[in-house]
C-alpha cells in the first residue's frame, strides 16, 4: 500500500481479501499481525507520514471461533445447489457494490461447485429421489452459463481479455441465446485484436438483438479498424517492393 493512501482490510470470502491469507493458516484463539510498509523511496516515501512517526503501521487479526465446513466433496447434491445460488448472489452484490475481484471469486466458486453437480444430475437424473428436488440438467446448464457470462464481465473489467474471451465463449457454447455472452465475447476480441473472432461474435448478437445499438457501434468500430489495418499493411508493402 504506497505511503499516504487508505486501503480497508476486510475479513471475507476469496483470494482478493487481505486478512485471508491469514485466517487458512490459524486456529481459534491465535493472532496473526500484518505489517504496511512504504512502498516507495526517497521524497515518495517520506510524505505524509502518521503523526507519531511511528512506522511499519500494524493491524491485528485474531481468530477467536470459527465454525468447521464441509469440502464440496462431503455435500450432498442439494447443499451444493444452495452454495451455487449463494455464491452467485454475493457475486452479484459484490459486483453491484464495485467489488470486481470478489465478485469473480464468487462467480468461480460457483463454477466449481455447479460443474461437478452438473454431471451428477446428468447421471442420475432418473434414479435418486434427492434429484428430483434439484434444476433438471438443461436448467443447470443455463446456470452454468449465466456465471460463466458473468465471469467474463469481471474478467474484462479487470483487464483480463484473454481469459473474459474463454469464459464468454463457454456461455456461449452452452447456451448459444445468451445475447450478454455474445457481446462479452466481441469486446474480449476487439481487446486482443482478434477483429474477425470479435466480427462474428457482434453480427451473431445482432441476430439473437436486431438493431442493438451497443452491437452496430461496435461493427463499425471494428470495420474503422480493419480499413486502418490494411491501410498500414499496404504502406509496408509498398516499402519491400519500391
Amino acid at each position: 500500500v504506497p505511503l499516504g493512501d487508505w486501503t480497508t482490510l476486510r475479513l471475507g470470502e476469496g483470494q482478493c481479501d487481505i486478512t485471508e491469507a491469514c485466517l487458512e493458516g490459524m486456529r481459534a484463539g491465535e493472532k496473526c499481525e500484518i505489517q504496511l510498509t512504504p512502498t516507495g523511496t526517497g521524497l515518495e516515501a517520506s510524505v505524509r507520514q502518521p503523526s507519531d512517526g511511528a512506522l511499519p503501521l500494524c493491524a491485528t487479526v485474531e481468530l477467536q471461533a470459527f465454525t468447521p465446513g464441509k469440502e464440496s466433496w462431503e455435500m450432498s447434491p442439494i447443499e451444493r445447489w444452495e452454495w451455487v445460488k449463494s455464491h452467485k448472489e454475493r457475486g452479484g452484490g459484490r459486483f453491484r457494490s464495485g467489488d470486481v475481484w470478489g465478485a469473480a471469486d464468487s462467480y468461480s466458486r460457483a463454477l466449481k461447485l455447479l460443474i461437478p453437480l452438473c454431471g451428477l444430475v446428468g447421471e442420475v437424473e432418473d434414479c435418486l429421489e434427492e434429484t428430483q428436488q434439484l434444476p433438471s440438467s438443461d436448467q443447470l446448464k443455463i446456470k452454468k452459463a449465466e456465471l460463466h457470462s458473468n465471469l467474463s464481465l469481471c474478467q474484462l473489467k479487470l483487464n483480463q481479455p484473454q481469459r473474459a474471451k474463454d469464459s464468454a465463449a463457454k456461455a456461449t457454447q452452452l447456451e448459444p441465446s445468451t445475447y450478454k455472452a455474445w457481446y462479452r465475447l466481441g469486446q474480449a476480441c476487439q481487446k486482443l485484436n482478434e477483429l474477425d473472432e470479435a466480427k462474428e461474435a457482434f453480427k451473431k448478437l445482432l441476430e439473437l438483438q436486431p438493431d442493438l445499438p451497443a452491437a452496430v457501434k461496435a461493427l463499425k468500430e471494428i470495420t474503422s479498424r480493419e480499413k486502418e489495418r490494411n491501410v498500414q499493411l499496404g504502406l509496408r508493402l509498398s516499402k519491400m517492393f519500391s
